[in-house]
């Protein structure tokens, strides 16, 4: 079992490192390194005009390391074929979930020891903390995240209460940053070694029946978050796109029977296939970040319509999404307008992220509101000069495809 489990990890690996020498590829790190040298550039200046030892610096302290806890989900690597060739390894399974637990706490190290190093000087020089304390309040949430990446590895049972027990674990582990840091917080050493005890009284935890279906059905659900991920910025073929129906955006939809087949169709796409859709909601977010960032209104224009078009030509192959299926050439559906309705839709999502980007313009620089109106002017070219012009070639390109394949 060991073995298997060290193969298993050695391919998730190979597959981990593939996409991300996609995801961090040149452009996205200089840009991380920007907006990382940009937020310690703040985090300096404000640590200089800080006031020392408020009331409320344990809770935020507290907050931060607490949401870098959270990260880091038990891996266990099964496969649906393991319900059936494995079952009768029930009683080897500590030999293989031994090597992915230790495995499934590289990125929480790695996180703490982020975020740990970061807060570090405010804990410090405005809380007070001593250095011996402050370690040990790092070591005790590693620990702490140890324990309870072994108490979900022994609690796939037919209970089926593993999520209850980590966020049981998580927001024990809350009440009890906060209980040292306002109670104890010369003595933060004792939560390290109530971290390290409750890790060695796993050792007596019994293990029941182990329910492979649910444990396979966690890994699944583990992993496609993580391909989630990755696809904001790569495809991913092995994971599985989910189309449904998002009943919290279905106000952005006119009432039934009010819009052509195609619009009813290219509308629903963009709002129901996350491919799309994340691709507009991390463009947007792209752009507010970029804004918050410069905090300059002409370059905040500048580069808040570079984005919108960025976005709008990522989009484009929404009208070629139902040229391949076949109940679409069937149906009598019209392809005289079919150009015109996409740029609808389209200029419609266009609208959607300038207005988005406007209010958080607002908010960020409230005294330059002459210059937002100018990016509605931007939104106003792509839409009715822009748009038109490419959603119909693709129009007639798929026009010609399918009378090259009827003859």
């Amino acid at each position: 079992m060991r073995e298997l489990a060290k193969k298993r990890l050695q391919q998730n690996f190979q597959q981990s490192a593939k996409y991300l020498s996609l995801v961090f590829n040149d452009f996205f790190v200089l840009a991380l390194i920007f907006i990382f040298g940009a937020v310690m550039f703040w985090y300096a200046q404000v640590m200089k005009v800080l006031p020392a030892k408020l009331w409320y610096y344990p809770l935020l302290l507290s907050a931060l390391l607490w949401l870098a806890f959270l990260p880091g989900k038990m891996v266990t690597l099964l496969q649906a074929a393991d319900r059936q060739f494995l079952l009768a390894t029930d009683d080897r399974l500590g030999d293989y979930l031994a090597p992915m637990r230790r495995y499934s706490l590289v990125l929480p190290a790695l996180l703490l020891a982020l975020a740990g190093g970061i807060m570090y000087p405010f804990a410090s020089l405005k809380m007070g903390l001593g250095n011996l304390n402050y370690f040990s309040l790092i070591l005790a949430l590693f620990f702490a995240k140890a324990f309870e990446q072994g108490a979900v590895s022994r609690s796939f049972t037919f209970d089926h209460r593993v999520k209850q027990l980590a966020w049981l674990v998580r927001f024990a582990v809350l009440a009890l940053l906060l209980a040292g840091l306002y109670l104890l917080p010369n003595a933060l050493y004792l939560l390290l070694a109530a971290s390290v005890l409750a890790l060695l009284a796993l050792r007596a935890w019994k293990n029941s029946a182990f329910d492979w279906q649910y444990a396979i059905d966690y890994e699944a659900k583990r992993k496609e978050t993580v391909y989630a991920g990755f696809a904001m910025f790569t495809d991913v073929k092995e994971r599985q796109v989910t189309v449904k129906r998002r009943k919290y955006l279905d106000f952005l939809l006119p009432p039934f029977g009010k819009e052509s087949p195609n619009s009813f169709l290219y509308r629903r796409t963009l709002l129901r296939d996350p491919e799309y859709l994340s691709l507009l909601a991390r463009m947007t977010a792209f752009a507010i970040l970029l804004m918050a960032m410069i905090q300059d209104p002409v370059w905040s224009l500048v580069l808040s319509a570079l984005v919108m078009y960025l976005t709008v030509w990522q989009l484009l192959p929404l009208g070629q999404k139902y040229d391949q299926n076949i109940m679409y050439r069937v149906y009598p559906i019209g392809q005289k307008d079919r150009g015109t309705e996409l740029s609808r839709v389209l200029s419609w999502a266009l609208l959607l992220q300038a207005g988005m980007i406007i209010i958080f313009w607002l908010a960020i620089m409230p005294g330059k509101f002459a210059w937002s109106l100018l990016l509605l002017v931007c939104c106003g070219l792509l839409a009715k000069v822009y748009l038109p012009h490419k959603t119909q070639q693709l129009a007639k390109k798929a026009r010609y495809k399918s009378k090259k394949r009827r003859k």
